[in-house]
């Protein structure tokens, strides 16, 4: 009778297994697999959500490295004021971190500041070799056509700058204050860019100083004046003693600042250059700032950091509170009449009074074939108008009133006037938005579009990578790194930085919280992971790691394991 094996005793509740004497190379398990587990960099959401379109994710991962030369490279690629957008930007890159949703998102802004105040401190770039024979002219010096400049002298074009005001910058120098973004900072970024053979004509404004004929005669122009004009509050009886806020911030920003001091100040608006108004009076010794918003604290277009900070050094600020009627008699205080949302009144006096509605560009110094609409140029993806060689961004286009939509408007402009000069030469040359794009829907990358990206690359997919799509089991939590700013009773008594950032070992400790997030930096989960033994690390100077799919037999393992999101299944043979 057969003996029951089912009954039989298992020493230990050990089962008997299979054993071989030879080594695991003899059993090519590759040959089960239907599936297969492939190397797939994608794109971290930051790069996508960056206005300027930089590749935040490589210069993260190369500080973390410890190579900083290269990881300057690749801001300084695609961001020609990195100094300055590390102070100003409302960097919504944050906003859509990866890490956000972990702990705390990467002070991104704050590792741009760092490596920016490092270019600083280096040596003016040389100018590059100009290749190109074409000359571009480039309206306003603003940060759509600095940008736009810098680009195209990259690419190897001789550039004009024509600016109406007596110092290049435009609202980077005339409506930021000081505590904001100190002026020394912008003018050494700004020979940066003139060292790469970027002239730049102050005092000359275009149908003034200068003839459009002269702006035209050059192969290409384009058109970034901004959006100076004060838009109309709408206030009953105004009469002469309400100041626009921009020309306040002007006079704030220029040689001989208005005096404020024991007066009373209301400000009227809701943005940016509202806020700067109120905090600006705190500093030149008003009695009182007064801001009174015509909407909720949370639909205020400000950055909200500023309304913090606002309130912090003492300014008033009344939400919801509509303005009526101002009256303005002469030699007297004004009064505001105002109503809140909640039907109740509000009257407040003002020595001085400052309407910031917002702004509008000047449209008369353009020719009248290009074509307008909705208060703006009409300008397709790449800057192109209704005029041909004529390109328009930032303000003037309808952007987004931010610095960073205004870089990275000016290099996409750049771009369009490289393709357009180049076809117009003979050149075969095309431009595939989606794939310039990061994740087809961020901002162009001008490294993308020269073709000369200097990080490698592992069977990169134009794809962002989703939370979901990555590993939190390899990474542990750690606290952002919060700025460092000065005390507000020192705020109030002049216009130091506030913000003064972070010490470089901070900085560095924030790349080192990035996630890189869809891309393989070479941390080995997956070759550690892999059962079959069958990942290996390449010789170096090669391209990562390397699969043998003789032993691979498809388990999915080093795909789940993989911190980033950076490896993918796809079917066996396709």
């Amino acid at each position: 009778m057969p003996e029951d094996r089912s009954r039989m005793d298992i020493v230990h509740g050990v089962p008997p297994v299979a054993i071989t004497s030879t080594t695991t190379l003899a059993n090519r398990t590759g040959s089960w697999k239907y599936i297969r587990p492939i190397y797939q960099d994608k794109v971290a959401p930051c790069n996508a959500g960056c206005p300027v379109g930089i590749d935040i994710e490589a210069y993260m991962n190369l500080l973390r490295e410890g190579h900083l030369d290269a990881a300057l490279d690749v801001l300084l690629r695609e961001n020609p004021l990195p100094a300055t957008t590390g102070r100003v930007c409302e960097h919504p890159c944050e906003s859509v971190c990866n890490r956000k949703k972990f702990d705390e998102p990467v002070a991104i802004h704050a590792v741009e500041r760092m490596l920016g105040d490092v270019a600083l401190e280096a040596a003016p770039p040389a100018p590059p070799e100009q290749r190109r024979k074409e000359k571009v002219a480039v309206v306003g010096s603003g940060p759509a056509g600095l940008a736009c400049a810098y680009h195209l002298a990259r690419m190897g074009y001789a550039v004009r700058v024509y600016e109406a005001d007596p110092e290049p910058g435009g609202m980077l120098r005339y409506a930021i204050p000081d505590y904001k973004l100190p002026k020394g900072i912008l003018a050494r970024e700004i020979e940066r860019i003139r060292a790469l053979g970027v002239e730049i004509r102050c005092s000359a404004r275009v149908g003034k100083d200068v003839k459009w004929d002269e702006v035209a005669a050059h192969d290409a122009v384009f058109l970034a004046i901004g959006a100076h004009q004060a838009l109309p509050l709408g206030l009953k009886d105004g009469g002469p003693g309400v100041l626009a806020g921009l020309e306040f911030l002007r006079q704030v920003n220029s040689a001989e600042r208005p005096r404020l001091a024991k007066k009373t100040v209301v400000v009227v608006g809701a943005d940016n250059t509202a806020l700067d108004c109120a905090r600006a009076a705190v500093r030149l010794g008003a009695a009182s700032a007064t801001l009174v918003c015509p909407v909720e604290r949370g639909a205020v277009p400000a950055f909200h950091a500023d309304v913090a900070e606002a309130e912090h050094e003492g300014v008033q600020l009344h939400f919801g509170t509509r303005p009526g009627a101002v009256h303005a008699p002469a030699g007297k205080p004004a009064t505001l009449e105002c109503s809140r949302e909640d039907g109740s009144k509000l009257t407040l006096n003002a020595d001085v009074l400052i309407a910031a509605a917002g702004e509008q560009p000047d449209f008369a110094p353009l020719p009248p074939d290009v074509k307008r609409a909705d208060g703006a140029v009409r300008a397709d993806d790449l800057g192109a108008t209704s005029r041909t060689a004529v390109f328009a961004g930032g303000d003037l286009a309808g952007e987004p009133r931010t610095v960073a939509h205004a870089l990275g408007a000016g290099k996409r402009a750049a771009v369009g006037i490289d393709r357009f000069l180049r076809q117009r030469a003979g050149e075969k040359v095309e431009a595939d938005l989606a794939q310039l794009r990061y994740g087809g829907t961020g901002n162009v990358s001008a490294t993308r579009w020269r073709g000369d990206d200097p990080v490698r690359r592992s069977g990169e997919v134009n794809e962002i990578v989703a939370f979901e799509q990555m590993n939190m089991a390899h990474f542990q939590h750690a606290p952002r790194h919060a700025d460092r700013r000065r005390p507000a009773a020192e705020r109030r008594s002049g216009f130091a930085e506030v913000n003064l950032g972070l010490p470089p070992p901070h900085a560095h400790a924030e790349a080192l919280r990035c996630f890189n997030c869809g891309v393989c930096n070479q941390c080995e989960v997956c070759l550690v992971f892999c059962p079959d033994v069958a990942i290996t690390r390449r010789a170096e100077g090669a391209a990562k790691f390397s699969i043998s799919y003789k032993y691979c037999k498809g388990c999915g393992v080093c795909s789940f394991e993989c911190p980033r999101g950076a490896m993918a299944m796809t079917r066996e043979g396709l």
